[in-house]
């Protein structure tokens, strides 16, 4: 318990998320209302877990204060080892084995008292290194996160900050609710020309394009059809696209878009003509925003003109702005065509928290440089530029490397 400035905040500290099962209800209220993602809801993390927390020690953060919940910051904990070194560290549930940036749910006004009591606490776990992130690029209270958290460096920490990446968000409304042109007029009469143009490549220029997002019947089909069509697309290049890169991914977002499906979250859009497929875009509405993860797009030299993939988004866009939503994050990384479209870019940042004595900086030090070399070697030059060009069967990303990735900076 942290009294501060006439506050009383409670910690509660659970190992299990079946422990939490009847929270879920106020767990998702909450943290939809301090405006966080889909990924820190209660059935996004219980099944994340299920799929990557094996051999991982679990630590889920409950503040209170007042019996009104204030706070929920869900760990874990782990021993990675790299050669002659092993580092102990902590990470926020859902952070590595995916490519999405997180918010930390805690009401902004309780903000210190919680993350007082989050130390205290997370003080007498075992551990050299602690992860906060990655935080996503509209994150209003990263500064303030990090200003509490340097206040920890007297107390035998150090702490650091990189932001080594950048997230694109399409902002649709302002934060009066009013409707904001993203799209230029210039890109709004290219687009109708892709679509005059995808028609005449379909031999019917009258033939009406629709989309619509899965429904519980259609669910299944359409989720083996888009993940079918986004291999097929990955495969001509000679790569394993996200599931196939990604280990036990195609399981964890089966399951995952199956339980936000339920409770009216998932939107999974089919782009469609004359009964044939043309694209798909797998997204989730939560809150004010959409989450865009993958798409996948019919192959083949009569739609290349076309660019469905500028159409499928445009259908998702007219969509999007027909639910109200302020945000569509589309993810990480730059890319000129989601530029060009109205998109705009924010870094993603991460924090990081060592223990400041001899022993376990020497130990995180080597670890670091050690990580990088993987990084390097494994990840930029034979993954991503050497396995492609040979005609080896591919192969998912090292689990040594996912885990240990977030220390290589």
């Amino acid at each position: 318990m942290t009294l501060m400035q006439d506050i009383t905040v409670d910690t509660e500290i659970h190992d299990s998320f079946e422990s939490l099962e009847s929270l879920q209800p106020e767990w998702d209220r909450f943290v939809e209302s301090v405006g966080c993602e889909i990924f820190m809801t209660y059935d996004w993390q219980r099944i994340w877990w299920k799929y990557y927390g094996a051999k991982r020690l679990l630590k889920i953060f409950i503040f209170r204060s007042n019996k009104q919940l204030v706070g929920i910051i869900p760990m874990f904990f782990e021993k990675i080892r790299l050669g002659p070194v092993s580092l102990r560290c902590g990470k926020i549930v859902g952070s590595d084995f995916s490519i999405y940036a997180i918010t930390l749910p805690i009401n902004k006004k309780l903000l210190p008292a919680v993350m007082e009591n989050f130390f205290t606490n997370i003080s007498t776990h075992n551990w050299d290194a602690l992860h906060i992130g990655p935080l996503a690029g509209l994150y209003d209270d990263f500064g303030h996160v990090l200003g509490l958290c340097g206040r920890y460096q007297q107390n035998g920490f150090r702490v650091k900050t990189t932001a080594n990446n950048v997230q694109a968000f399409f902002l649709l409304t302002d934060s009066a609710g009013q409707a904001t042109e993203i799209v230029s007029g210039k890109w709004e009469r290219q687009i109708r020309k892709k679509y005059r143009i995808l028609r005449q490549a379909l031999g019917n220029e009258a033939a009406p394009l629709t989309s619509g997002f899965a429904a519980d019947a259609e669910f299944e089909r359409t989720f083996a059809n888009f993940v079918d069509m986004h291999r097929r697309h990955w495969q001509k290049q000679n790569q394993a696209g996200h599931f196939g890169d990604w280990p036990c991914s195609l399981e964890f977002h089966h399951d995952a878009a199956l339980s936000q499906l339920k409770r009216g979250r998932l939107r999974l859009m089919e782009v469609k003509t004359d009964g044939r497929s043309l694209g798909y875009k797998y997204s989730y509405k939560f809150g004010d925003t959409f989450v865009e993860f993958l798409d996948a797009r019919a192959d083949g030299d009569h739609f290349s003109r076309a660019g469905l993939g500028n159409i499928v988004f445009y259908e998702q866009l007219k969509k999007a702005q027909q639910e109200q939503v302020r945000y569509i994050d589309s993810g990480r990384g730059k890319y000129e065509h989601k530029l060009r479209m109205g998109g705009q870019l924010f870094d993603m940042n991460n924090i990081y928290i060592f223990r400041n004595s001899l022993v376990a900086t020497a130990r995180v030090n080597i670890f670091r440089a050690l990580a990088r070399l993987l990084d390097i070697c494994y990840y930029k030059i034979w993954f991503s530029r050497l396995a492609p060009k040979l005609a080896l069967r591919r192969r998912p990303l090292w689990k040594t490397w996912i885990r240990s990735v977030a220390f290589a900076t």
